[in-house]
């Protein structure tokens, strides 16, 4: 009984075909790129120092939090990921699931710690508690994002405890 036709090796790369061509040399440089390594700690350090002096990421609305992870990602401080981890609603993930799955209580929320009355938290304290909680759990991939994130508002925060 013959389990498997495909012999034990190939013979030749039936898939791919020789790319090498030969180019005249121009001399030309084709990339430039600038040595701007000096300037960028300046400017990293600036947009730190402007956000932290107009907001309170340890008294501070969603609203405000989305407009610090948008000014950090537009200055390249931030990756994608990241942002998106900072900009994810849990207030409107919330209502959508307790408007439509089953069986969730109406005292459910997703986030960690409380808002005050006026929807301003504490974001270093909420990722502080999202980044135990994952590692609580064992989720060490979401450990590891929120404790990237909870480092990133540490900068912002003026009072440095």
């Amino acid at each position: 009984m013959t389990i498997n036709a495909v012999e034990p090796y190939q013979t030749t790369a039936l898939y791919a075909k020789s790319t090498a061509v030969k180019t005249a040399a121009t001399g030309e440089q084709v990339f430039n790129v600038p040595k701007t390594v000096a300037t960028t700690q300046k400017d990293s350090s600036t947009v730190y120092e402007e956000l932290s002096g107009k907001y309170d990421v340890r008294n501070a609305t969603f609203d405000e939090i989305v407009a610090i992870s948008n000014t950090l990602y537009e200055a390249g401080e931030i990756s994608l990921k990241e942002h998106a981890l900072i900009t994810f609603d849990y207030e409107r993930a919330t209502n959508y699931l307790k408007r439509n799955a089953p069986g969730v209580p109406a005292n459910f929320n997703m986030y960690e710690t409380a808002a005050n009355g006026i929807g301003q938290r504490d974001w270093i304290a909420e990722f502080g508690a999202r980044a135990s909680s994952n590692f609580k759990y064992g989720n060490l991939v979401g450990y590891q994002t929120n404790s990237k994130v909870l480092a990133i508002l540490q900068k912002l925060d003026t009072r440095q405890d």
